[in-house]
């Protein structure tokens, strides 16, 4: 096959929910299944999006002055013209995914102390772009930026030693009603029990200003060699579908939506196993995340038989981070592969040369094993 992460990350580039690029991604995705000998098909789905139209930017004006390193937060509310200027007080944690991103927040206050607006550290290192997981249900929208962890060290110093810490910080963007975004579906027909499936996933769209090497070109790259694999071997006695997921970095609306439209039908009950392949294209070791034990004992089963796997650290917490999460709030065994660390998870620098391919090859082989198994044949 050609190098789906290098054409997914340079040949098309950044590809957020909704844009001409992640259409693009779709399609060369639908293209590449039929060549598989998959059967296939799109759901297509709607949703409401966010778009940046100023950049979010935050300068330091006391007690120095300097730019602070900024990130575009998703359905952010927007700063007047010309930006909000304050003081700096820590206002305590945001919980963006408990367990996971607890972020330091700080607002941004006027003179008589009312809050105009909020920097809120990203406790795990760089001002990236994220999405206000829990501020998407649109209430209490005010003016967000990510800032960097020094940025957080900066601000507990300073206060801590009682000097004033004062910024001018801008943001803005629209809600945007009605983009559109596709799932891409490959079917493998089972032989014996072709009502019970086995989801092997993987979302193919981007953050904001991010080619998506790792993030997560090399997942939907892994899934497309597994069904390659598969394709050619001795047919499964499960259905196996393949399903590279849309607008997974706004709330995961794509596999929701999959999870969802199974549900209404009477049928979700059919997937009785999930395979959720997200940034596996680099990292000294692979972060699986599987529950139930069951399952667990299943993977490290196949885990153990392989010569050539990559290093595996289990963990049994599902946090709502990845595709995964829908259908495990559903009662449906899940194991999400990841790769980690990463360091340059939804930034500008998540480009091709940063991918290890043979971090991509070792996990579609273990996870080859892990869907040949569930899948029977």
């Amino acid at each position: 096959m050609e190098d789906i992460t290098r054409h997914l990350s340079q040949t098309i580039g950044p590809r957020p929910a909704g844009s001409e690029n992640e259409h693009r991604a779709s399609q060369y995705i639908a293209q590449t299944m039929t060549s598989l000998g998959l059967a296939v098909e799109t759901q297509p789905f709607y949703f409401l999006g966010w778009e940046p139209t100023r950049p979010a930017t935050v300068q330091l004006l006391a007690p120095e002055s300097r730019e602070i390193p900024a990130g575009s937060f998703l359905f952010s509310g927007s700063a007047p013209e010309g930006g909000i200027e304050g003081q700096v007080a820590h206002v305590g944690t945001m919980y963006l995914c408990r367990d996971f991103f607890e972020w330091p927040k700080y607002a941004v206050k006027d003179a008589d102390g009312s809050d105009l607006g909020y920097l809120v550290a990203n406790a795990g290192g760089p001002a990236i772009t994220f999405v206000l997981y829990e501020l998407g249900r649109f209430f209490g929208r005010m003016p967000y930026v990510v800032v960097d962890l020094p940025t957080h060290e900066f601000f507990q110093k300073q206060i801590a030693a009682g000097r004033e810490v004062r910024v001018q910080m801008d943001t803005a963007g629209i809600v945007k009603d009605n983009l559109l975004s596709h799932n891409v579906l490959g079917v493998l027909p089972g032989t014996c029990l072709p009502n019970e499936e086995i989801v092997v996933c993987a979302h193919y769209d981007s953050t904001l200003t991010s080619p998506g090497a790792c993030d997560n070109a090399s997942g939907v790259d892994a899934m497309l060699r597994i069904a390659k694999t598969l394709a050619q071997g001795p047919k499964p006695a499960k259905t196996i579908r393949f399903i590279a997921f849309g607008a997974e970095e706004y709330l995961m609306f794509g596999s929701k939506f999959y999870v969802a439209t199974l549900k209404e039908k009477g049928i979700l009950d059919r997937v009785k196993n999930v395979v959720n392949l997200d940034m596996v294209g680099f990292g000294d070791h692979l972060a699986v995340t599987v529950t139930p034990e069951s399952y667990k004992r299943r993977l490290q089963s196949v885990f153990a038989g392989l010569t050539d796997a990559v290093r595996v650290e289990y963990n049994s917490a599902v946090l709502p981070v990845s595709d995964h999460f829908p259908f495990y709030e559903e009662g449906i065994p899940v194991a999400m592969f990841l790769g980690w660390p990463y360091d340059d998870y939804h930034q500008s620098t998540d480009s091709y040369d940063k991918v290890d391919p043979e971090m991509i090859r070792r996990t579609a082989e273990a996870a080859t094993e892990v869907v040949r198994q569930m899948a029977g044949g």
